[in-house]
C-alpha cells in the first residue's frame, strides 16, 4: 500500500490542526522542526506490518486517535478530548527519530526488500531507545507537557507485555487502556485487510 502526495498532504494538515488544538506550548516548534520528516515517516519497516510507507506514521496516528474517540464515546469512559488527542497523535512520534536523524532509513538491500518486504531499516547511528521512550524524550525536548495519565499512556502504548511496562499491569489509567486497545484494533484491521 502507498499514499499519494495529496493524501499525505491532507493527512498532514489534519494532524497539524489537531496537534495545535491539543497542545499549546511547544507544538509549533515541534511541527516546524520535524514537519517534513514527520509527514513522510513510515510507521513500520516491513510490508507485512502496518503503514510501512511514506506518510504511514501520520495515517496510523490519526486512525488510532479516531478509534480512541469512538471507544471513549461508546463505553462512556469520560476521557477528555485533549487527552485523547495528545496520547493518540503523539504516542508513536518517536518513530521520526531524533531532532537531527531519522529512525527509519530506506532499506538498501534488494534481498531484504524482495524476500522480507523490508522497505526500511533502523538507523544504526541513533542511540538505542524504545519507541515510547523516544516519543516521550522528543516531547520533552520541545517542552511539551503531559499529564501523568498521558505520560503513562504513551509509555504503555506498545503493550503491557514488555518488561519495562509490567510494573503497571492492573493499574493502567483508562487513557492507557484506551490507547492500547485502539492501537491493537487499528493494527488488527490492517492485518485482516491484507490477509
Amino acid at each position: 500500500q502507498t499514499m499519494s502526495i495529496d493524501e499525505i498532504e491532507n493527512n498532514w494538515n489534519v494532524f497539524q490542526k489537531l496537534c495545535n488544538k491539543a497542545v499549546k506550548d511547544g507544538m509549533d516548534e515541534l511541527l516546524e522542526s520535524l514537519g517534513e520528516r514527520l509527514s513522510t515517516c513510515p510507521a513500520s519497516s516491513r510490508l507485512d506490518q502496518y503503514s510501512a510507507y511514506p506518510g504511514g506514521l501520520v495515517q496510523h496516528s490519526l486512525d488510532v486517535t479516531s478509534t480512541m474517540s469512538k471507544i471513549n464515546q461508546s463505553h462512556e469512559l469520560g476521557l477528555e478530548m485533549p487527552s485523547i488527542l495528545r496520547a493518540g497523535l503523539l504516542h508513536d512520534i518517536g518513530k521520526v527519530g531524533s531532532i537531527e536523524s531519522d529512525y527509519f532509513v530506506p532499506q538498501n538491500s534488494d534481498w531484504h526488500r524482495e524476500k522480507l518486504g523490508q522497505m526500511f531499516k533502523f538507523n544504526d547511528d541513533l542511540n538505542r531507545m524504545s519507541t515510547s521512550h523516544r516519543s516521550l524524550c522528543l516531547l520533552q525536548e520541545f517542552g511539551i507537557t503531559l499529564s501523568p495519565n498521558e505520560w503513562v499512556a504513551i509509555q504503555l502504548a506498545a503493550g503491557s507485555h514488555f518488561e519495562e511496562n509490567r510494573f503497571y499491569v492492573g493499574h493502567e489509567p483508562t487513557l492507557a487502556l484506551t490507547l492500547q486497545n485502539a492501537k491493537a484494533m487499528v493494527i488488527h484491521k490492517f492485518k485482516i485487510g491484507n490477509s
